[in-house]
This record gives C-alpha cells, structure tokens and sequence, in this order.
C-alpha cells in the first residue's frame, strides 16, 4: 500500500503579507484631443464632448485637426501596461510605495524596519539603484495602520529592449502580547518585478562622405613642403518614431582628434533666436550635416588615425549628441556610438 505523501511546507497555506506594494510611474501631463459631435436634428448641442467649448471647433469637418485641447493627467497603477510609451534618452521615474495593510481587527501587529531596494534589469546589464526618500521616519519609529513608506527612483534609459524593475521589500512584524510585551518578531519579506519594453523615440540615419583634402604649407618639409589635411561631411536622418512632437533643441558632434567639427544647422546661424530649434511631429525627418575637418599641427590622436587608415582604410570622426524636448518638457538625450568614414576602395 502506498504511503500518503508527506505534506511539506511550500504545501502550507501563504499567510498575506502585512505590507503592500505600489508602483506608480511619474511623468508629465499630456495634451488629450477632444472633437465635437457632428451636427444634428436633436437637443443635444455638438459641443458637449468638449470640456472647454470654442467657437473655433469645424462642425462640418470634425475629422480634420481642429481638436479642443485640455490637459490629462496620468496615473499609473502597478501593472506594467500602465507604465505608457517609454522611451531611450527620457529618464523613467517612478514612486515606490509600500504600505501597512494591517487592519484595525489585528492590533496586536505593529510593522517596523521597513525597507525597500530596487534593481534594474536590462538586457545587458543589472544595475542597483539609489531610492530618494520621502521620509526616513517609518524606519525607525515603525509604519502605523494605514501609513505607507514612499521611495522616488529614477533611471536613465540608454538602450532599446525589454527592461525589468525588480522591487524588493523587507520589514519586521511583531506581535504584542497581553501585557504590552513584544511577544515574538520576524522578519519578512517579498519582491515583486515589473517589465517593460523603451523604445526608441529618435531614429538616427548617418553618412560620412570624404572630401578633398586641405593642402597646407608644412615649413618643416622645406619652402615647398605641405601637409594634407583630411576633410569630412557627416550628413544624419534624425526621424521621430515616438507617439508625439519633439523639439531638437540642440545637435552636437563630439569629434576625435585629430578632428574639429563645425555645424552646419540651424545654429550655426548668428542670430539663432530667428531661426529657432525644429520641431518634430511623429514621422518627420530631419537632416543634419558637420564639416569634420583635420587640426592642423595637432599630434593628439594622429597615430591612431594613421593607424585606422592603413588597417581598416577608414577615419573615426567622433559621437553625435542630441537634446531634445517633449510637448510638456519632457528632456531627452541619446549619444551615438563612434562614426565611421567610409571605406577607401
């Protein structure tokens, strides 16, 4: 006869935990689009839809850009879907709260020593991360009924991929006896993940075609010596991918020596306050071009350059930096790697 197997204690009932979690990512308002109904033969005015009615809302075109804009904000709640489009080059910020659940029917549970640590996983690397207290109090006094612990974690994405918040929390529950006693304590404690995807909000296109070189007088070479000095036109597609209108506030190339840059944009203008930054509405393109030259009588990084010709028959121009701005402010920063000239055939 078989024997009855021996109950173990993951087969035992989980007791709920006395303290909860909440994530909820802070970000910025957003401008919600509101269209009037279309005209009819009823009592209802096509206007009701709208919170804040204009007189210059289209009634007859109510599919054409003519929207009544109001703010919306945004809360989030601990579900990963709620997090909303993330984007790489945006800084994600998100509030960590953990709470006291115990009723008022267990009064004999106090919670102390609360604590929380977070981590984010990304998909090269895993990095801890520094929690910006609310208030250190609960710690040390302990987390009344109904009180909560709150934590501010922020994180720069700097790749594309899945991303994984890994939250851990840790605290003290002890029973009071009869006598106001502590009777016996334990620590415990649980960790919860929550996924999502950044996507990239600027997709950058680039081009480096070589230009005639600069022949300048070398007096070390004699009266009729000279000195070739390499000359590049770095060209980049810069397309928003994102859900809404960016401004590109600024686009600089980092150049490697021996390499100077200069922009050809918008501010290499004098008077940039004419021109003003580009915006950028979802699926627009815009191009930027440098004029990457070689210093003359800079020795610093020569070798290398040297070097990179006669192996690989190509220059290292440098790293592309672009800031830019969300609708509401929203900053953003993506760097390239370094930039390549063409391959000398």
């Amino acid at each position: 006869m078989a024997r009855p197997r021996a109950a173990s204690g993951a087969d035992a009932p989980k007791e709920p935990h006395a303290v909860s979690l909440k994530v909820l990512r802070l970000s910025r308002p957003s401008l919600a689009h509101q269209s009037p109904l279309p005209i009819a033969n009823t009592k209802i005015s096509n206007k009701a839809p709208l919170s804040f009615p204009s007189t210059d809302s289209d009634d007859q075109f109510i599919l054409t850009p003519n929207y009544d804009p109001a703010l919306t904000l945004h809360t989030s709640s601990p579900s990963p879907p709620a997090f909303g489009s993330v984007y790489v080059g945006e800084t994600f910020a998100c509030t960590l709260s953990a709470n006291n659940e115990i009723t008022d029917d267990e009064i004999d549970k106090v919670v102390t020593s609360v604590r929380i640590v977070a981590e984010m996983q990304t998909p090269s690397s895993v990095a801890s991360l520094d929690l910006e207290p609310a208030s250190d109090s609960a710690q040390v006094e302990g987390l009344a009924t109904g009180d909560s612990l709150q934590k501010i974690v922020r994180y720069d994405l700097k790749e594309e991929g899945n991303h994984i918040l890994a939250v851990s929390v840790s605290y003290t529950e002890t029973r009071i006896g009869q006598d106001a006693q502590a009777a016996s304590g334990r620590v415990r404690t649980f960790r919860k993940l929550y996924q999502f995807v950044a996507q990239p909000c600027l997709s950058v296109r680039t081009k480096a075609s070589e230009l005639p070189p600069l022949e300048v007088d070398n007096k070390s070479l004699g009266p009729y010596g000279k000195t070739r000095l390499l000359r590049f036109a770095l060209e980049a597609q810069l397309e928003n991918v994102g859900d809404g209108a960016v401004v590109v506030k600024q686009t600089r190339l980092n150049p490697k020596p021996p390499f100077k840059s200069m922009s050809l944009n918008w501010d290499a203008s004098s008077d940039v306050s004419e021109i003003g930054p580009p915006t950028l509405n979802p699926r627009d393109v815009l191009q930027v071009a440098f004029l990457v030259e070689q210093e003359e009588n800079r020795h610093e990084g020569l070798e290398a350059l040297q070097k990179d010709l006669r192996k690989e028959g190509r220059a290292t121009l440098g790293q592309l930096s672009i800031e830019w701005r969300g609708a509401m402010g929203d900053k953003g920063f993506l760097t390239t790697g370094n930039l390549m000239s063409r391959k000398r055939t």
